[in-house]
């Protein structure tokens, strides 16, 4: 019986996946034609021909289909820059390549990011827990990377310095969506990662 089950649970499976993947690009159709703040739940799932119902079962608010996007992008750019990783000679320089290339794409797409950045804050503050992406994924291979070559300290858990710069970079980029012209946001990004690695302490050690 579990044999003959497999099967269905595989098409039921990918068939969820398919009409996410229906209702996503039906709704940024909408948005990049007519806004986001213009386009409604209803108009969406007419576009993707499927029930309220069935919109609502798999997104509950707009804002869910830009994360489910934005998430989509990021496992794209991370799966093209796994094999970059390796080829970069150290941390810094990891980090560095990895986050110009991340925020470029911000730095085009900031009502995304603002939509997207804004949900995933709410959620957290409602308890839904932290859920890891594309980016954290790279971020935590660099680090491991640099705990085995002994260039980042290994008596702290990956799984935290990851969390430790997600939190970093977000209010980085908090404070550019604010006021895009207060900052230059990946020479910001380039600014944090020396932070990240080298901490606070004055170069001036003299003085």
């Amino acid at each position: 019986m579990e044999q003959r089950n497999a099967p269905v649970e595989g098409r039921m499976e990918r068939k969820k996946k398919e009409t996410r993947q229906k209702i996503c690009k039906a709704a940024m159709d909408l948005f990049q034609s007519q806004g986001f703040n213009d386009t409604t739940m209803e108009q969406i799932a007419e576009e993707a021909d499927v029930a309220r119902k069935t919109l609502y079962n798999h997104f509950p608010v707009k804002e869910a289909i830009i994360d489910e996007h934005v998430r989509g992008l990021s496992r794209g750019f991370a799966e093209e820059s796994l094999k970059t990783l390796q080829e970069l000679p150290d941390t810094k320089s990891r980090l560095l390549v990895i986050l110009d290339r991340l925020y470029e794409w911000v730095e085009i797409s900031p009502e995304l990011t603002g939509i997207c950045l804004g949900y995933r804050l709410k959620n957290a503050y409602q308890g839904e827990g932290y859920k890891s992406g594309g980016s954290q994924s790279l971020i935590s291979e660099i680090i491991r990377l640099g705990q085995e070559a002994g260039e980042i300290r290994q008596d702290i858990q990956a799984e935290l310095l990851v969390k430790q710069l997600d939190i970093l970079r977000g209010s980085v980029v908090m404070d550019w969506l604010n006021d895009p012209s207060k900052l230059e946001l990946r020479k910001e990004m380039a600014k944090l990662v020396d932070l990240f690695l080298n901490g606070a302490k004055s170069r001036n050690e003299g003085n």
